[in-house]
Formats: C-alpha cells, structure tokens, sequence
C-alpha cells in the first residue's frame, strides 16, 4: 500500500494529468504518479485543489486529515462499504454480552502478551531487575485476565498492566539526554510521549483503513466503551498492535539516536521556516514541547517501514507485511463475527 504524507505547510496538492504534484509557493516541490498512491495523509495547514478532490472521492483513495501535531481531524471518503449484512453481523454479536467479553480478553491478552516480548528482547543486554520483575508480573496479568468476568474487570486488569509496563519502559531508553517518567498525553509533555502519542494516531489511522476494506463499522467495538464520536472497533484491534509497531519503533529511533532530543521544541522558541505556514491552534498551553519538521519526517518514514517490513504471521505461515497482518486480524475478526473460528491476537516473536 502506498501511502503519500504531505507536511510542508502551506503546500497544495493537485491533479496534473497522471501524477498528483506537490506545489509551495507556486513551485512543484513533489509529484508522484496518481495510479500508484491508495492513500494520502495531510498533515497541518494543507490545501487540495477541485481537482485533486475530485480524483481521489472518484478513485475511492482514503484521504485522512491530521493536524500538524498529528490530532487526528477526519477522513475523506467516498462512500460506506455496501456490505449491510457484515455491519447487521457486527452490531447484533457485538450486542451479545458472552462474545464482547470474550473478545475483550483476546484483546488485552495479546497486548500484555506483546508487551512482555518487547521487554524481554530489550532486556536482553540490560538484564534490568526491573525490567524482569515487570516480564513476570505481565505473565500474572496475562491469566487474571482470562478469569474477569466483566468488561469492566478486564478494562482494569488492563490499567494496571500499563502502569506496570510503563513504569519500567524508561529503563530501556540508553540516549542519555532522553528520559521518560511514565505516560502522559493530552498534551505530551515530553519527546518520548510526543512520539508515543503521534505513533498511536498513525496505527489507528492504519488501523481504520483495514477496517474499512473489510466492510466493518469503525465505531462499535467490544472492549472500549461505544461513545459518540469514539471508533471503539479501531481502538479495539490497535490494542495488540501498540508494542508493536509503535513501543519498539520509538524505542530504537532515540537508542539508535535517529531522532535526537533537538528535534524537539517548545512554543516559546521559533519553529524553523518549515512552519512559517502552520495552521494558527493554540500551542503554548495545549503543547508544552512539539515535535519539528525534520523529526515529523523521520518518524512518518520510520513508522512506514516498519509497516512495510516482514515477519512470520503464525495463523498461516506465510512472512506478511505488518500492514497485511492488520488486515488478516480485522478479516479474522469478521470470521468470529460468523463463527466460523474464534480470534486469535497476533503475537510478537
């Protein structure tokens, strides 16, 4: 899948015969052939010509639009998938208290499950007491799960596993200059959480994408609550993927010092010319550090390959893509839905 992310503010996106060009200030700055892009993302103060409106609501080509933080705002789509039975499906198990339950399980299982593998392979050269203690106690998590009762039971089992996991992830951070305390968002309030934070929105949006190739709706999932606005479903299935795609990525850009701490800023200094033409939002308050342009890019080339790369999907035996393997988990979703098999979550090896 090729995805096309534009960040130079105040650029605009056009239809040009076959390619889809780029222009700042006038100038073509990018193009890329139009046949060849199934998604673009835009990211900030960002302007698409009729035209180019046009191509991409006619070629049916996902168009998602985040603010230049990385908030995501919405999509541009087409039209809903035409499997009104698929959604009839979802919504009446998802109705059913017994499946919600079940799957919320398989939900958190597989997200402590992967957590636990990533600081195991961490820890590896550390050999970090912690970092150990929190491996078993992630284990013990892992089987109280199985026996919650509740969604509710399962929400909290969940709760407390992350604030045992993040509560030795700064272990593992070896950039001497980068320290992380624990998670905190709305807003970040430090690099290692900015990246967390832009890392989350990029796998739900990569999430959703998958979720509506297969017909499904977005917004009525099992674990997370069913609120207006909120796409349960998404949340649902990234769950598994946090660690992931998302934990180990961040993790190996500052260890192996791709993204240092002076790719970031604070309100309070000028942003290079890159952002000359960012969107007017209030940053002082909501944003007490912010990622830069050049970081902005690292992290979205960074996070595109790690979607690309390859590994073995043990429900069939075949190396996927980790963008393909979201997709088998929401088809494999949609085959519980029809009972025909139970859900598995994906794990990480």
């Amino acid at each position: 899948m090729a995805v096309l992310y534009v960040t130079d503010q105040g650029a605009l996106l056009a239809k040009e015969g076959n390619r889809l060009v780029i222009r700042k200030l006038g100038n073509a700055i990018h193009w890329v052939h139009a046949f060849r892009v199934d998604q673009v993302v835009l990211m900030g103060n960002i302007s698409l010509t009729p035209g180019a409106t046009a191509f991409l609501l006619q070629e049916g080509i996902d168009t998602v639009f985040l603010s230049i933080h990385g908030k995501y705002r919405g999509r541009l789509i087409s039209q809903l998938g035409k499997n009104i039975e698929l959604r009839r499906l979802q919504f009446g198990r998802m109705g059913e208290e017994a499946f919600r339950l079940s799957m919320a399980r398989a939900y958190v299982k597989g997200k402590l499950d992967n957590c636990r593998v990533l600081l195991r392979r961490q820890n590896r050269g550390l050999e970090d007491e912690d970092v150990t203690r929190t491996v078993h106690r992630l284990r013990g998590f892992m089987r109280q799960v199985g026996g919650c009762d509740s969604i509710e039971s399962v929400m909290g089992m969940e709760g407390a596993a992350a604030a045992a996991y993040f509560g030795c992830f700064g272990r593992l951070l070896r950039e001497e200059d980068v320290s992380f305390d624990g998670r905190n968002r709305r807003p970040p309030r430090d690099p290692v959480n900015v990246l967390l934070s832009l890392g989350y929105t990029l796998l739900a949006n990569a999430v959703e994408t998958q979720v509506n190739v297969a017909g499904l709706d977005p917004y009525m999932g099992c674990l997370h609550s069913v609120e207006y606005g909120r796409p349960s479903l998404v949340l649902d299935l990234m769950e598994e993927f946090r660690p992931v795609l998302v934990d180990s990525l961040v993790l190996s850009l500052f260890n192996r010092r791709v993204i240092r701490p002076t790719d970031f800023y604070r309100p309070e200094d000028r942003e290079p010319a890159a952002f000359d033409f960012a969107e007017s939002e209030p940053v002082r308050e909501d944003y007490p550090i912010l990622l830069g342009h050049e970081g902005m890019r690292k992290f979205i080339r960074a996070f595109e390959q790690r979607l690309a790369a390859r590994t073995l999907y043990g429900n069939t035996g075949r190396r996927l893509t980790y963008r393909e393997i979201l997709l088998e988990q929401v088809r494999m979703l949609v085959r519980a839905l029809g009972e025909e098999t139970g859900y598995v979550s994906f794990s990480f090896r």
